[in-house]
């Protein structure tokens, strides 16, 4: 691609066809005929009330006890600058200034857990809901391509962008990888984008180039005899293959899409100007769209701190070398998009009136926690998977409080503050997400490659019967 004098990327015939066949699929697609078959399991009631969900992926396990669950040692840094906030808790002012002004709109959560202890495992946990296991492992669909898949059939024509978008998630990283669409059809697949890379978009098109675009277009379905095939005639190959560049086709040529992506520049610095801080303000932009996305996934990569985690130096971030910086550099990206898009999603209206935020669910955590107590020989954390602390937003939740406690050095719950008498688990928070969007979370979908069927949240973890259910005190 080439760039222009308005700073939108020229497509080519190649991206094109690299877009409907990888990146973009079926924001206006109806499922693939199948032997799916998605039927209610025990009898539940969702919520419903929230149109999209925005899950602020905090990779690498940020530290509870320095953060939103925050502890003071005697090492602790005075630039922590731990405050009492007007809600009778304590809050690191110092490194979550613009997130202070923001918590009478967020349920801060500190009696969460993790069963995994590796990097990967719980980001798989996080992401799909489920614990991992091997036999399954490419079988599991993550939750934003089940969202995808229980949405496709409601897509309305002026739908334009595709339910589920994942931004910034690197490929073979170590603490993680996107999690993607399964057994289930290519049309739940995400629109994945990495604005770490410069924010290549190659369905952005022109208006110079439109009409050059549409030539090509119709000259290619003129000797394209396979987009003749229909029905159960077609091989299903086929049938993919169509319905990636149709969901490819439709997002190019609507006028809108553009403004999804361009970014004012008082508005970056707002954020943060940073990679992260872009992703979430095109999430805002792509809720205040309402045209078609459900599900958005945010990667913030660099929380793996288990060495110099007071750090101000260009120290390693651990999962990015090309990233730098300790909990300051970490902290100050999310303050400041985190902030951004709570105060933008409330002051924005929907056409009944009612606030953006009042219609989405806003999530930010980790895969887990890290090890409480004295810094480690290398001035760090390791993980702990026994307590997790993160932030809710949105749809319905009840802001300016806390659920669940620890102990006075942040490794053990002691509170938990729900109707459960354990810790909130992945498969609680899931069934929490699915139930805001109105999704049962009881379902099960037979006919997968591997005979078993597929329970949207499993009441089991890999150990024990835990009954997971929504966190319905986040609502009340």
């Amino acid at each position: 691609m080439t760039e222009s004098s308005n700073h939108l990327p020229t497509l080519t015939r190649r991206d094109f066809w690299r877009v409907g066949a990888v990146s973009v699929t079926g924001a206006a697609l109806a499922p693939m005929a199948g032997r799916l078959h998605a039927a209610g399991g025990a009898r539940v009631e969702p919520r419903g009330g929230a149109e999209c969900v925005i899950f602020l992926n905090l990779v690498g396990g940020p530290s509870q006890m320095d953060t939103f669950d925050v502890k003071e040692y005697k090492f602790t840094p005075a630039d922590l600058d731990i405050r009492t906030t007007p809600r009778g808790y304590r809050w690191p002012f110092g490194l979550l200034p613009k997130t202070a002004g923001v918590l009478d709109d967020v349920a801060v959560v500190r009696s969460m857990a993790a069963w995994e202890t590796l990097h990967n495992l719980a980001q798989y946990g996080l992401q799909v809901g489920h614990p991992f296991t091997a036999a399954r492992a490419k079988e599991l669909p993550c939750i934003g391509s089940v969202i995808a898949y229980e949405s496709l059939a409601k897509v309305k024509e002026s739908d334009y962008l595709p339910p589920f978008v994942s931004m910034n998630f690197p490929a073979g990283a170590v603490n993680g990888t996107l999690i993607r669409e399964g057994f289930l059809d290519s049309a739940t697949a995400p629109l994945a984008l990495d604005l770490r890379k410069g924010g290549s978009m190659p369905f952005l098109l022109n208006e110079e180039h439109r009409p050059r675009f549409n030539r090509r277009l119709d000259f290619l379905r003129t000797f394209d005899t396979s987009r003749e095939l229909d029905g159960a005639g077609a091989p299903k190959l086929f049938r993919e293959w169509d319905s990636f560049s149709k969901g490819a086709e439709k997002m190019i040529k609507s006028p809108k899409v553009a403004g999804v992506f361009q970014l004012k520049e008082d508005e970056r610095k707002r954020y943060g100007s940073t990679p992260f801080g872009d992703a979430c303000q095109i999430a805002r932009n792509m809720v205040a769209a309402r045209a078609g996305v459900r599900y958005i996934l945010v990667n913030q990569g660099g929380w793996d701190h288990h060495g110099d985690i007071y750090g101000k130096t260009d120290g390693s971030r651990m999962e990015d070398p090309r990233m730098r910086g300790g909990l300051y550099t970490n902290c100050g990206e999310l303050d400041a998009a985190y902030a951004g898009l709570i105060q933008d999603l409330k002051q924005m209206k929907a056409q009944d009136g009612s606030s953006l935020l009042s219609k989405t669910l806003v999530l930010a955590m980790g895969e887990f926690g890290r090890t409480p107590g004295e810094l480690t020989d290398i001035k760090g954390r390791d993980h702990w998977p026994a307590v997790r602390a993160g932030l809710f937003a949105g749809a319905g939740v009840k802001g300016g409080r806390l659920l669940g406690a620890t102990d006075e050095k942040g490794g053990k719950i002691v509170k938990f503050d729900w109707h459960r008498n354990r810790p909130m688990y992945p498969e609680d928070v899931t069934a929490t997400i699915y139930s805001a969007l109105g999704i049962d979370w009881s379902k099960k979908i037979s006919g997968t490659p591997s005979g078993r069927a597929f329970e949207y949240v499993e009441p089991m973890s890999g150990t024990t019967f835990i009954d997971s259910t929504e966190i319905k005190e986040l609502f009340t």
